[in-house]
């Protein structure tokens, strides 16, 4: 049996401005999973963008086990009128198996916006998979 787990979150603040004033948008995003060949698997991405007028994130995650298994995936948000803030964890496991894959989003005011991700995957016996993914816009 394959139980799956999904979680998506999303937050924006929207800042008072001068109207008017003409804006560069920044953004930036990244996402990483772990291989999809063994029974356990897990994902997560993550997206940021500001203006001069708003700061916002995304991101969410996914994770599958069979044989028994169990997943769990974790969002969360964080975010006030100068900084947005994004969390997503996906883990999965079974008797031999390992999965985790973490991704993190922050969002400046400023124009700064930066997204990492991490997965790793590890059988028994084995070396571990890692794979590292980062964004940024400045």
């Amino acid at each position: 049996m394959m139980k799956r787990a999904i979680a998506i979150i999303l937050a924006s603040a929207c800042l008072a401005g001068a109207g008017g004033v003409s804006a560069q948008t920044n953004s930036a995003a990244s996402q990483s999973s772990t291989p999809t060949t063994g029974d356990v698997s897990a994902g997560t991405y993550g997206s940021g963008t500001t203006d001069a007028n708003s700061v916002g994130v995304s991101g969410g995650g996914t994770a599958t086990a069979a044989d028994g298994g169990t997943a769990t995936t974790d969002s969360r948000a964080k975010f006030n009128d100068n900084m947005a803030r994004q969390r997503s964890v996906a883990t999965a496991r079974d008797d031999d198996e390992r999965a985790r894959s973490m991704t993190n989003t922050h969002v400046r005011k400023d124009g700064q916006v930066r997204s990492r991700s991490m997965s790793i995957y590890k059988e028994r016996g084995e070396k571990p998979v890692i794979d590292r993914q980062t964004a940024t816009s400045k």
